[in-house]
C-alpha cells in the first residue's frame, strides 16, 4: 500500500527530475541538430529542437520504477516496458524518419505485448447498449489493438501547436487520476498523476520559452499516447479493480469524453483523406488546430480553446450523469458534442469563410483581441521561464 507521504514524494520527484533533465536534453538536441525544420505543413518559421519526450520520460520512469521496487505494483512493469519501447520508436522516427507503415506495425505489436502482459482488454462495455457481460476475446483483442493504436496516433497527430499535446496530457492524466481515485485503483492513479507532474516543466518551456523552446517530437507524443492507452485499457477491462458499484456511471462515455477531441478529430482527418483518394497516413494541414490557426488564433489561443472544449465535454458528461441520464444517453451525448466540436466546427467555419458570411468576419475580429504573445507581460514571462 502506497502511503500519502510516498505519493507526495513520488509526484514531487517526477516534477523535479523532468525539470532538471530538460536543459541537458535541450543542449544535446541542439548540439546534434535533432530539430523540427520548417516545411509546407509546419507552423514554425525556424528549426526547433524536438527531444522533449526524453526529458519527460526521466520524470516519469524514475519515480514509477522506485514505486515498483518498493511497493510491487501490479502491471506497472509491463506498462513501463511498453512506454519505454514506444519512446525509443518515436525517437528513432525523429532521427531516421521510419516509414509510416512500419511504425504502424511496430505500434500494433507493442500494444499487443502490453495487453498480453497486463491481461487487460477492452472486453467490457459496462452496461452500454445493455451489454453487461464480458465480450469474447476474439472480438475484444482486435478491438483493443485497434483502439490502442488509434489512441496513440491521435495524440501524435495533435502535436502541432505549442502547448496542445503536453497540455492535453496534463489535463487528461489528471482526469484519469481522479477517475481511478474514485474507482479505488491506487496504482493507476499514481501512474496518471506522476505522468501529469512530469509533463508540467516541459509544458511551460514549450509554451512560454523563447531560447528554451523544445518540441515533444514523435518520442514524446507516442509516449503520451501509450500512457493514454494504458489508462483506457485499465479502465475498460473487465476487472473487479476497475468496476464501479454505481451502475448508472457510463464508464465508456467517461473514457470517450476524456479522449474526445483528439480521437474524433483523427477519425475525421482519416476519413477525409480516404474520400480524397489519399492514404490515411499521409500528413497534411487539415487537423482541427490548423483550422484555428487559419482563423487567426495564436498557438496559445488554439491550445487553450481546444483544451477548454475537451474539458467542457467532460463537464457536460458529468452533469448528464449527475442528473440521472442513462448510460446510453451519456455515451450519445459525448459522441454528439465531440462531433460538433470537431467535424461541425471545422467544416462549418470553412463553409462560412468560403461564402464570406458575417460569422467568420466577426470571429476574426474577436480573435484579434486575444493575441497576447507580443504583450509586455508575455515577454517578461518568457525571460523568466528561459532563466529557470
Amino acid at each position: 500500500m502506497i502511503t500519502p507521504t510516498a505519493y507526495i514524494i513520488l509526484i514531487a520527484l517526477a516534477f523535479l527530475l523532468s525539470w532538471l533533465a530538460f536543459r541537458p536534453t535541450l543542449r544535446w538536441a541542439q548540439h546534434h541538430h535533432v530539430e523540427d525544420r520548417p516545411n509546407t505543413r509546419k507552423l514554425q518559421d525556424h528549426p526547433i529542437p524536438m527531444l522533449g519526450g526524453v526529458a519527460i520520460a526521466v520524470g516519469i520512469f524514475v519515480p514509477l520504477i522506485i514505486a515498483q521496487v518498493y511497493f510491487r505494483l501490479p502491471d506497472m512493469g509491463y506498462q513501463l516496458t511498453a512506454m519505454a519501447a514506444m519512446l525509443v520508436l518515436g525517437v528513432l522516427d525523429d532521427l531516421y524518419d521510419i516509414p509510416a507503415w512500419l511504425r504502424f506495425l511496430i505500434e500494433m505489436l507493442l500494444v499487443w505485448l502490453l495487453l498480453w502482459g497486463t491481461e487487460s482488454l477492452i472486453d467490457d462495455f459496462h452496461g452500454l447498449w445493455g451489454i453487461t457481460m464480458p465480450i469474447s476475446i476474439y472480438l475484444a483483442l482486435p478491438l483493443s489493438i485497434i483502439a490502442g493504436v488509434g489512441i496513440i496516433n491521435s495524440i501524435n497527430l495533435i502535436d502541432g501547436v505549442d502547448g496542445y499535446s503536453s497540455g492535453y496530457g496534463i489535463m487528461a492524466n489528471l482526469l484519469f487520476a481522479a477517475v481511478f481515485h474514485m474507482l479505488g485503483c491506487p496504482t493507476q492513479e499514481l501512474f496518471s498523476i506522476v505522468a501529469a507532474a512530469a509533463l508540467i516543466p516541459f509544458f511551460f518551456h514549450n509554451v512560454f520559452g523563447r531560447t528554451t523552446k523544445m518540441y515533444l517530437g514523435d518520442g514524446g507524443s507516442l509516449l503520451i499516447g501509450m500512457i493514454m492507452a494504458c489508462n483506457v485499457f485499465c479502465l475498460l477491462s473487465h476487472s473487479p479493480k476497475t468496476l464501479s458499484a454505481d451502475t448508472s456511471l457510463g464508464i465508456v462515455a467517461l473514457a470517450l469524453a476524456i479522449l474526445s477531441i483528439p480521437v474524433f478529430d483523427t477519425i475525421r482527418v482519416m476519413f477525409a483523406r480516404i474520400f480524397r483518394g489519399q492514404s490515411p497516413l499521409l500528413p497534411d494541414k487539415t487537423h482541427l488546430h490548423h483550422r484555428y490557426i487559419s482563423l487567426g488564433y495564436s498557438h496559445v489561443g488554439t491550445s487553450f480553446t481546444i483544451l477548454s472544449q475537451n474539458l467542457l465535454i467532460v463537464i457536460l458528461w458529468w452533469i448528464c450523469y449527475r442528473l440521472g441520464g442513462g448510460i446510453d444517453l451519456q455515451f450519445w451525448l459525448v459522441v454528439f458534442l465531440s462531433v460538433l466540436a470537431t467535424v461541425g466546427f471545422y467544416y462549418g467555419t470553412e463553409y462560412d469563410e468560403r461564402h464570406k458570411n458575417r460569422v467568420s468576419k466577426r470571429l476574426r475580429q474577436c480573435i484579434s483581441h486575444t493575441q497576447i504573445e507580443q504583450s509586455a507581460f508575455w515577454m517578461r514571462l518568457q525571460k523568466w521561464v528561459d532563466a529557470l
